[in-house]
């Protein structure tokens, strides 16, 4: 009994196996295929910063990572070489270097410098695409400390001088919140669906049910995608409500609004700043803050509508009236909080305020089409400002010791 029983699974196996390579030939000449592999996020989650470059990503130059989630072609030990001077630049996609080679970045321009200068020095890139001040702070404290550095640059532009702070979540939050879990089951037809076209139908059928309704005229209502299982997923806060538009275009706020906004602002952003000046000073680490520089008081109306500036400004151009009221009271707000912050503390400020209010898109070569973004002229000019100022205090450090 239990040989033909072994037969007749066997054969009813063997019919599965021609019945279903049959279906995935008829699905191949139909001009079904399989799911094409979906690329893998550049970031990954992280339960200091929130998120953090995807670790040890090879090809193109321009998205190369190191084993550390930095944006470098080589790796580097937490400690340093003896008489080694470590930098470590800190910022948002600007200190990454947006399609830059790597010796074209604001840390690759400076390290060169510093090196012309007569340190045998490295400059760390720790540039990460959309941080704000806070992921930095975190990231300070967390990671870049551990790798002994001197000196830490943190290059405040509009974005990182726009706190985002984390929805508060529940203690048990883990750094997986919000990543897609799947059985085995699932995960095998998600891997399946990559080689087969059956597979790819089976674990999404939406494909298959628009192919019919077109061919039959049969009313399937079309179905939503499916909504993945996730563990620990929490509810995302209702969006803010925006205020109304206006007829006639938008109208600045109250002088008392105006103050009330910038007094919430500058309390925002002051706080992550004290806490890197605080935890520097404590680890006898010597902190520079860069404030932001860009084409922010020249613009013409094309120009500013080119910018990618208008997500980070939106609360702004209300309280303003206009984006371009904001823009440049941004600018003037993120360097006062660095210069107060840096005079309260232990920490340098190189001011770029009075360079901005100098420049525009149509008279300087430093910056990229979208006004946000340095050009490689930009990251030279800035790369070099940056080395020349940690020289001129060096040397001065080194006379006073003497």
């Amino acid at each position: 009994m239990v040989g033909g029983l072994l037969r007749l699974s066997l054969a009813v196996s063997a019919v599965l196996v021609l019945a279903a390579g049959a279906v995935e030939l008829g699905l191949r000449a139909a001009g079904a295929k399989p799911r094409e592999a979906g690329e893998q996020s550049d970031v990954v989650p992280d339960g200091w910063t929130g998120f953090r470059l995807r670790p040890g990503v090879s090809g193109q130059e321009a998205f190369v990572t190191n084993d550390l989630g930095m944006h470098a072609p080589r790796s580097y030990s937490p400690a340093r070489s003896p008489g080694t001077l470590r930098v470590a630049v800190l910022g948002s996609s600007v200190v990454y270097g947006l399609g830059a080679r790597f010796a074209d970045t604001i840390p690759g321009v400076a390290e060169r410098e510093l090196q012309a200068a007569g340190h045998h020095a490295e400059v760390l890139n720790f540039g990460t695409h959309s941080f704000t001040i806070v992921n930095l702070s975190a990231l300070l404290q967390a990671y870049v400390h551990q790798l002994q550095p001197d000196v830490v640059v943190v290059v405040v532009d509009l974005q990182v001088g726009l706190p985002l702070w984390p929805a508060v979540r529940p203690a048990a939050a883990s750094p997986e919140e919000g990543i897609e879990k799947l059985g085995w089951r699932e995960a095998l037809l998600k891997r399946g669906s990559g080689r087969s076209a059956l597979l790819t139908l089976l674990d999404d059928p939406r494909a298959a049910r628009r192919w019919i309704r077109r061919a039959t005229g049969l009313p399937l209502k079309a179905r939503p995608r499916p909504t993945p299982r996730r563990q620990g997923a929490t509810r995302m806060p209702p969006p803010v409500p925006t205020a109304p538009a206006v007829a006639g275009g938008p109208t600045a706020s109250s002088p008392e609004e105006i103050r009330a906004y910038e007094k919430r602002r500058e309390r925002e952003l002051a706080a992550p700043l004290a806490a890197m000046s605080a935890f520097s000073a404590e680890r006898s680490i010597t902190l520079y803050f860069v404030t932001p520089y860009g084409p922010y008081f020249d613009l013409d109306d094309d120009e500013l509508e080119r910018m990618s500036v208008h997500h980070l400004l939106e609360e702004a151009a209300r309280v303003h009236g206009s984006e371009r009221a904001a823009v440049g009271a941004e600018v003037e707000l993120i360097t006062r909080v660095v210069r107060r912050v840096a005079a309260q503390g232990s920490a340098h400020v190189i001011d770029m305020l009075e360079s901005s209010r100098g420049s525009s898109l149509r008279s300087s070569p430093d910056f990229a089409n979208d006004g946000v973004h340095l050009s490689p002229a930009g990251n030279a000019a800035l790369g070099k400002l940056i080395a020349a100022r940690i020289v001129r205090d060096l040397d001065r450090r080194s006379r006073d010791e003497d």
